[in-house]
């Protein structure tokens, strides 16, 4: 897959004094195929285990672009499902093939939210104090919960992102953090004597399995150091080089890691 991109990138090269592409480099060159790479190695094995969430396990499936369904339908104040930018585990894919549906005997679950210099969003249109990260968490306890797993599991949201993106600060993003911004978000709907199913399950749940959910922040430094991948470095220089990285100084130090 890497060589295919950068060969179609190579290919769309035109102008031989000054080449230019044919296309916008960042169709290729994002965060999105990035994780995708990322996870082709650790399917394969590369990565070792000193990141938390790996190895994955065996027979696990993995889907870029999957849909996480939320608790927070109907009412004043609904919401969309989430798309995480990747999702791995034991699950099947339904509903206009990107629903992600556990099954009931799962035991492992990853759900990864990519960023190269962009910040987390701080929130939706009906809860724009309800940010990316509460909300993909709250999403992957529904999902957890909906699935009424019948054995033990393993349960990972990861957050990756470049070194030098000054938006992300990932001290403000823990548990405690968290448990307040879902809290919030859900008091509207159980305010209301009209409570969904899907409210009266997630009030009942999601405290234990937010207890259960392991949560990471990664930089892709760290990611690709433990890959070791020259090719895959090079696609991440590219990335950077497209994306609005900072300066070549502080690429360069970056990517010593």
């Amino acid at each position: 897959m890497l060589k295919q991109l950068l060969g179609a990138y190579e290919a769309g090269l035109v102008n031989r004094e000054a080449p230019k592409c044919l296309f916008r480099e960042t169709l290729i060159f994002n965060e999105g195929w990035l994780l995708r790479l990322v996870l082709r190695e650790w399917l394969a094995g590369s990565g070792g285990s000193q990141l938390g969430f790996l190895p994955f396990p065996d027979g696990v499936t993995a889907y870029s672009e999957g849909q996480l369904y939320t608790p927070f339908r109907g009412g004043s104040h609904p919401e969309r499902n989430t798309h995480v930018d990747g999702i791995v585990g034991d699950f099947s894919v339904t509903d206009t093939k990107s629903g992600i549906v556990l099954k009931s005997d799962f035991r492992y679950v990853a759900a990864f939210e990519a960023k190269l210099f962009s910040p987390i969003a701080p929130g939706v249109k009906n809860a724009p104090d309800f940010d990316q990260v509460s909300r993909t968490a709250a999403c992957l306890i529904n999902s957890i919960l909906l699935a009424e797993p019948q054995a033990s599991y393993s349960a990972h949201l990861v957050v990756l992102y470049a070194k030098d993106n000054r938006h992300i600060n990932r001290a403000a993003y823990g548990r405690d953090c968290i448990e307040q911004n879902i809290s919030r978000r859900l008091q509207p709907f159980t305010a209301t004597e009209e409570r969904s199913a899907a409210i009266v399950r997630f009030s009942a749940g999601w405290k234990d399995v937010l207890e259960r959910l392991q949560i990471h922040f990664f930089t892709w430094e760290e990611v690709l150091a433990g890959i070791g991948s020259d090719g895959l470095l090079e696609f991440y220089k590219l990335c950077r080089r497209f994306n609005g990285g900072p300066s070549k100084a502080a690429v360069a130090g970056g990517l010593r890691t």
